[in-house]
């Protein structure tokens, strides 16, 4: 015998199955509320989704009255009627909001009036999602009973759908991150590689994480150096600047800090270590937009991406490590068998020269002669080599550039940012890179002398191509058609058109100096 569901029951059970039927967290979140409204014959409707500490992180409106909810563009605050449900935890239903207690305070501008309130805690487990608040039962009349029993019913259920939902976008991000990083660093042949297999990881993290910015920064002393960068370049200079004592505490605990920054998104730091490569560093994930699933499961996997960022570089060290190994092993190589052939050629030597005693004196003459110019030969020849062979590896251009902005933040009073992009090591020749430090002398010490800075960031990148200086600073700038450059601008400028190259200087009364240096690259 087909029984017969009382309607409120078919009713409920239909939304149930409506809300199940979507996998997706924010599609859940939309149905519920849906539901309620239907169920209740709501005019309005809103889940409010809470963090660990009962704060308000998004809002998710019905959506036939969403347009009156989207310029409101406040989060709840908690006190008044929408307070009252998570403090007593139980569905509150108001007839008459304006005569009661617990409604005081004032709406945001343009918030719709309400005059009936039912609300109801969401909760998943024992632990609060969010709460549901409806408002204005239409045809003015209050809700009833069945009305708060039908949302009750509707809210426990939810929890559990919520639960699953809330697990499958879980399970869906770890499986995009999987598919995004896991041919990153297959193939690390070349340096070109590994700093491609680096841009890759950064750039895959910033979609997967929906962020404004992902860079990784590394501090060498207490110079911080931006090395790789997805998305808004201009951005991340300013971005290291305000989170820098934040950068040098996790780098320093090698701790993890999450920054919530407004609703829905948050700012990740993560510390990257590294047992070879010399100097650790940090992922920053800048406003990563962050779903009520993910707020945990982010960070986590933030981090195991930069454990697999550390060991990318400290597989490239470990390679360049061998590579000076085979380099050093074969020049101690050479060198003795340098020193053994001095060692025989002077021994061939005496033995001809010993041979000669019985020879007649014009003879012998020409043959001592001849013994004489071949040694001074070889010996000019074998101690150039072995000088050459015994002469340690020429500074690299990155090493001199940080001495030289360690030196100089005694003098500017704080420490500039670099930010490196390319092969710089490799890009000029020793005699373009005694160029490039000086041209970065000159310019630190002009900000020093008139820009009145606050901050410098000096960037430094490299192509096949070109190289490019720029130094930018915050300071008092000048009128550059009332201003004549110096001495040291004219030289600047003629060091880089020796060398094929080009200088260029920006600037404006009150918005700081930038100086671009440009060189070809050494090939």
């Amino acid at each position: 015998m087909d029984l017969e569901l009382p309607p409120e029951a078919r009713a409920l059970l239909d939304a149930v199955v409506a809300i199940g039927s979507d996998r997706d967290l924010r599609g859940v979140l939309t149905r519920i509320v849906i539901a309620s409204c239907e169920l209740t014959d709501a005019k309005y409707g809103v889940l409010g989704i809470v963090d660990d500490e009962g704060a308000f992180t998004e809002l998710v409106p019905n959506p036939a009255v969403e347009s009156e909810f989207a310029h409101i563009d406040v989060m709840p605050t908690g006190d008044s009627l929408l307070g009252l449900v998570p403090r007593e935890r139980r569905a509150i239903r108001i007839d008459d909001v304006t005569s009661h207690p617990a409604a005081t305070g004032t709406y945001p501008d343009r918030h719709p009036k309400i005059n009936s309130f039912l609300g109801a805690p969401v909760l998943v487990g024992d632990q609060a999602f969010g709460h549901l608040y409806l408002g204005n039962k239409r045809g003015g009349a209050p809700f009833t009973a069945r009305d708060q029993a039908l949302v009750e019913a509707l809210a426990r259920a939810a929890g559990v759908m919520i639960d699953n939902a809330r697990a499958y976008e879980q399970v869906e991000w770890r499986r995009r991150w999987m598919a995004g990083t896991r041919e990153v660093g297959s193939d690390l042949s070349g340096r070109a590689r590994v700093q491609e297999a680096l841009d890759e990881l950064v750039t895959s993290l910033r979609e997967l994480c929906g962020a404004r910015v992902v860079t990784y920064v590394r501090r060498i002393d207490d110079l911080i150096e931006i090395r790789h960068v997805a998305g808004d370049e201009d951005l991340v200079p300013a971005i290291v600047e305000r989170l820098n004592a934040e950068i040098r505490e996790v780098i320093d605990t090698r701790m993890p800090i999450r920054i919530p920054e407004s609703p829905g998104k948050a700012t990740l730091i993560v510390p990257v270590h590294t047992r070879l490569a010399g100097s650790d560093g940090a992922i920053i994930v800048e406003q990563a937009h962050e779903t009520p699933s993910l707020s945990g499961v982010m960070i986590d996997l933030v981090g195991v991406t930069a454990v697999q960022l550390g060991l990318i570089l400290d597989r490239d060290q470990a390679l360049r490590d061998r590579a000076q190994l085979l380099v050093a092993k074969d020049r101690d190589r050479i060198a003795r068998d340098l020193h053994d052939l001095v060692i025989q050629r002077l021994f061939a030597t005496g033995m001809q020269l010993q041979g000669a005693r019985q020879l007649d004196p014009a003879e012998l003459r020409g043959r001592v002669d001849g013994a004489i110019s071949d040694l001074d030969i070889a010996i000019k020849e074998l101690r150039a080599a072995i000088f050459e062979l015994a002469a340690g590896p020429v500074k690299p251009l990155l090493e001199e550039v940080r001495s030289l902005l360690k030196e100089y933040a005694v003098v500017l009073g704080f420490q500039p940012v670099l930010r490196i992009t390319g092969p710089v090591d490799r890009a000029l020749s020793p005699e373009a890179s005694a160029h490039a430090l000086t041209t970065l002398r000159e310019a630190l010490s002009n900000i020093a002398r008139h820009a009145d800075a606050a901050s410098v960031v000096v960037e430094m990148s490299a192509s096949s191509a070109w190289f490019r200086l720029r130094v930018a600073d915050d300071g008092v700038g000048f009128d550059e058609y009332t201003v004549k450059p110096g001495h040291g601008s004219a030289n600047l400028a003629a060091r880089a058109a020796d060398l094929g190259g080009h200088l260029t200087v920006s600037t404006a009364p009150g918005q700081g100096t930038t100086l671009q240096w440009v060189i070809p690259a050494a090939g």
